[in-house]
């Protein structure tokens, strides 16, 4: 039986996931299940040039090893550009696009056929094939269609936007945005607009440029935390290794089989080889302490001013330390995992999602002119009044905004488990919708990236891939990280006949 390979996504990973596949041997169909065009999810399917990635050429490819792809790509076509730089997003869309097409025809020429359904998958179940006798998928499909496969990659992305809690009372307001994109939503707002952005992170930030860019707005931005990432000149791979991967990885055998035991013994050994890692590229430079607090506008312009001196010692461990904690910590129970990353989550959010210096600038110029602001606190009441927003502070101030704009983050709608396979969508773990009634627990991702629905249970064909599989690995909203989880499963899938479930002699993840 040849292999008939159901992708569901359509963004950057399932790109990704088939640019590994396309030209293989064996594998008579390929379909794509997306509702949009492939190549063009949320994260790259802008088509404002203003916005940028959040990290550099080198580490934005469709594929993870050698020189970049997507660097090629830009000066194939006449972009003069450095692996060090952070191209606008909708190039990647672009890229991500048109290299669909080429493995298209890769894939057409070793006799796959290539289809795309638009299309939602709502579930995936588990079925016997009346022809071989052997397992198969069907996917079902919210428009009441379905499509069998012998395998499963589900490469949706986080395209789902979170509402606050306290906001989704009026979800579906006409002056309150669920998500800054796409951006001509923003720009097509009043010029002297009064706007409140919930959040001060990445999404945040590219609301703040879109907004402040033209016109006249007054922005405020706001989050629990009211930090802003920090910033950073590039994100490009060490051209020799600085971490000691022994050393990381007996940090994960540590204690017991799956996870370290000693908190106190893995912060003091992360700290340790971590500051070794950032002295070792940069001799003599003082390393700072990381800034987990403070007034973000005095603290942004002090960054940007490092930024732009060039002593920022620190960004260039960082696409080997993703990679590294992507590595080791995947290897640790669920209990560890959920026990030891919340101690890291904050360092992560600042340093690992540092934003750009050209949006620094941006951002700082603004403030300066008071065209933005950062609000010290999180708002205690956020309710409709008039024509716009009464927004009540925690000092017992109000403010009234014309429109609010969520930029609190993204999800991949969940899976729930059934008795067969999986519901995709239902009631996300804080409660927010995002599909069907919940239908039960989440399905464990292994470190092969394999779904097994309960711990007695066999790993299904069913593969989880970027952001789908952030429950076992920590750091997936990236383009690196979905590309190497695209190998693995590429590498897996070459190696047995499909129609059983049987174990494979798995590479693991990474």
């Amino acid at each position: 039986m040849s292999k008939q390979i159901v992708i569901i996504g359509g963004g950057a990973t399932a790109v990704s996931a088939f640019a590994h596949l396309a030209g293989s041997s064996g594998v008579e169909r390929v379909t794509f299940v997306a509702p949009g065009p492939i190549g063009l999810g949320t994260a790259f399917g802008t088509t404002d040039p203003a916005l940028l990635c959040n990290t550099s050429v080198d580490v934005t490819a469709l594929k993870a090893d050698g020189r970049s792809d997507f660097l090629d790509y830009l000066a194939s076509r006449g972009h003069p550009v450095h692996r060090a730089d952070f191209a606008p997003r909708y190039l990647v869309g672009q890229y991500c696009r048109e290299r669909f097409w080429q493995y298209s025809d890769t894939a057409r020429r070793a006799g796959t056929r290539v289809t795309h359904i638009r299309d939602r998958a709502v579930a995936i179940d588990r079925h016997t094939d009346t022809d071989t006798d052997g397992t198969a998928y069907r996917v079902a499909l919210a428009g009441g269609g379905s499509v069998t496969g012998t395998d499963i990659l589900f490469c949706a992305g986080a395209d789902n936007p979170v509402l606050p809690p306290e906001l989704r009372p009026y979800a579906g307001h006409p002056r309150l945005m669920a998500t800054p994109y796409p951006s001509h939503k923003l720009r097509a707002l009043p010029a002297d607009a009064r706007v409140l952005v919930l959040g001060t992170k990445l999404s945040a930030i590219d609301a703040a440029v879109t907004l402040c860019r033209t016109g006249n707005r007054r922005t405020v931005m706001t989050s629990p935390s009211g930090m802003l990432p920090a910033v950073r000149n590039r994100l490009v791979r060490p051209a020799t290794p600085r971490l000691r991967q022994d050393v990381w990885a007996a940090l994960a055998a540590s204690g017991t089989p799956e996870g370290p035991a000693d908190d106190t013994a893995l912060d003091r050994t992360v700290a340790r080889e971590l500051l070794s890692a950032i002295r070792a590229g940069a001799p003599g430079a003082r390393v700072a302490r990381p800034r987990l607090s403070g007034r973000p506008a005095p603290l942004l312009r002090e960054e940007r001013h490092r930024a732009a001196a060039g002593r920022i010692p620190w960004e260039d461990v960082m696409a080997e330390l993703i990679d590294t904690v992507n590595a080791q910590v995947s290897r640790w129970r669920a209990d560890v995992r959920a026990r030891v990353l919340p101690r890291y989550r904050a360092l992560m959010t600042r340093y690992i999602s540092a934003f750009p210096l050209r949006n620094a600038t941006l951002l700082d110029g603004w403030l300066t002119e008071g065209r933005l602001r950062v609000a010290p606190r999180y708002p205690e009441r956020m309710e409709p009044s008039g024509t716009g927003w009464s927004v009540r502070w925690p000092d017992g101030t109000t403010e009234t905004f014309d429109h609010i704009v969520c930029a609190s983050g993204y999800r991949v709608a969940p899976l729930t488990t059934t008795a067969t396979g999986v519901r995709i969508g239902g009631e996300a773990a804080d409660g927010a919708a995002g599909g069907a009634g919940d239908a039960g627990p989440r399905p464990e991702i292994l470190e092969t990236l394999r779904i097994r629905l309960r711990p007695d249970g066999p790993a299904e064909r069913i593969w989880a891939l970027g952001a789908g599989a952030g429950s076992r690995f920590p750091i997936v909203n990236y383009l690196r990280a979905a590309a190497q989880h695209a190998a693995v499963v590429a590498d897996q899938l070459g190696q047995y006949s499909p129609g059983t479930t049987e174990p494979l002699a798995e590479r693991t993840a990474l």
